[in-house]
């Protein structure tokens, strides 16, 4: 399936019909590094995704939402996602380079919080 948004705007969610990780793209005037895509790679890590011309991977059967951009421009994105077929393996929520944050355990991180900027 393909969802097209305009000027998305939603909470942290979890696409509980989807069988496997989700394709994102996003265009418009909105201002570089706003309007990613969030997701909770564990309880204390969130990465932010940059979709703004550029193609992401992420499994949305992990929390995420749209991160803030100026409501006065347009965003407009392209979701392709599965929600039909066998179910791929969880994981890991953000696919490609850098992850490492995405891949460290609670344990390991230094200092308690870290964000990542894919």
């Amino acid at each position: 399936a393909v969802a097209v948004t305009h000027n998305f705007v939603g909470s942290p969610h979890i696409d509980k019909q989807n069988v496997g990780p989700f394709y994102g793209f996003a265009v418009g005037d909105f201002k570089d590094g706003t309007g990613s895509i969030m997701a909770e790679c564990s309880a204390r890590v969130v990465a932010a995704i940059n979709t703004k011309n550029r193609m992401a991977k992420v499994d949305g059967r992990f929390p995420h939402w749209v991160g803030p951009y100026d409501s006065k421009t347009d965003r407009y994105s392209l979701i392709y996602y599965r929600t039909e077929g066998e179910p791929e393996p969880i994981g890991p929520v953000v696919f490609g380079v850098p992850t490492d944050a995405c891949t460290k355990t609670t344990k390991e991180l230094d200092p308690p919080v870290k964000e990542s900027t894919v």
